[in-house]
């Protein structure tokens, strides 16, 4: 029933007709994000492609949590939940493009596909919102930035020079959608080393965990496991491990009227102060809060009660969130 389901908003964009791109840049898009929205999600009638120039937070897209910080993207397909929470009184400058990619594919990339093709372009771009480091994609990274760049100064044949960019940018995320599947299908060491971590944690998260452990049960050294774990999670191992004692809290707080310290020792921590310390830079609010809102973490788009809004244009003078 409507009453029982999570809002979720949609805010939508108007892309000019003619064009297929409208940038958001400028001082009115740094700013403390998620304030007053707690977790809820959002979704978009167009891609959303951001660029993260400093600040640290989390981003969720639909059920996958991640760690950003500076020098940091993403591209997020249309109709994709997502929300990005920066830790509590971190102001983030963040800039986004908003991008009509089946029209732009369909338009100037269909001489690379027959028309099945084009159709199967349009669905592998579209297929999966992600998170991406400057350092470990640094092409695509200068090409979002190039087309910022292109769009904040409006030089003379401006829109030319950003179609050659979308186009590029495109090449790009269809290489990353084939090195992940290469990944997933050849069974690559770093995914199974990581995987290996991953399951002992998930195991193991009530007990002490030290990162020598995760490295020893991957067969790696410690600096190494740090680096294979960090370049493919995009977070370092104990903040992994930190995030998953916290959402195993959530979920006793939610379903166990047990008292909150004996929640922090069931999930691992030494101490309560420590547990309360984490589950604020995490979650933005107290333990005791949480459970007294009964947040529910399900993020499934038929569970939401879905309302339109029109897109964000950053915060005004006065740092409020414009309309």
């Amino acid at each position: 029933m409507a009453k029982n389901k999570k809002k979720m908003e949609f805010r939508y964009y108007e892309i000019p007709k003619g064009e297929y791109i409208l940038p958001k840049l400028g001082k009115g898009w740094e700013q403390e994000y998620g304030v007053g929205y707690g977790s809820m999600q959002h979704f978009h009638n167009y891609m959303e492609v951001g660029y993260c120039y400093h600040g640290k937070g989390r981003l969720i897209i639909e059920d996958r949590i991640y760690r950003y910080s500076d020098q940091m993207f993403t591209i997020i397909p249309a109709n994709v939940p997502h929300t990005t929470i920066s830790d509590p009184g971190n102001i983030c400058k963040w800039e986004f493009l908003f991008i009509d990619a089946d029209l732009f594919i369909r338009d100037h990339m269909s001489e690379m596909f027959d028309i099945g093709g084009v159709d199967k372009v349009i669905r592998d771009i579209n297929s999966r919102g992600t998170l991406k480091t400057r350092e470990n994609h640094p092409i695509a990274a200068q090409i979002i930035l190039s087309i910022i760049r292109e769009c904040r100064k409006e030089d003379i044949y401006f829109k030319e020079s950003v179609k050659g960019y979308l186009y590029s940018l495109f090449i790009e995320v269809l290489r990353l959608k084939d090195e992940r599947e290469r990944i997933i299908s050849n069974g690559a060491k770093v995914d199974r080393f990581v995987r290996d971590a991953i399951e002992y944690v998930g195991a193991h998260y009530a007990e002490e965990i030290r990162v020598s452990d995760l490295a020893s049960v991957c067969g790696l050294s410690e600096s190494h496991f740090r680096r294979t774990f960090e370049e493919s999670m995009n977070m370092k191992p104990n903040e992994y491990i930190n995030l998953v004692r916290i959402d195993k809290a959530c979920e006793l707080l939610e379903k166990e009227r047990i008292q909150i310290e004996d929640i922090a020792y069931k999930v691992g921590y030494q101490t309560p102060s420590t547990f309360n310390r984490n589950f604020k830079n995490l979650t933005g609010t107290s333990p005791l809060k949480w459970r007294e809102q009964g947040r529910d973490k399900s993020s499934k788009r038929e569970e939401f009660l879905i309302s339109a809004q029109r897109g964000w244009e950053g915060l005004d003078k006065d740092g409020k969130q414009k309309r």
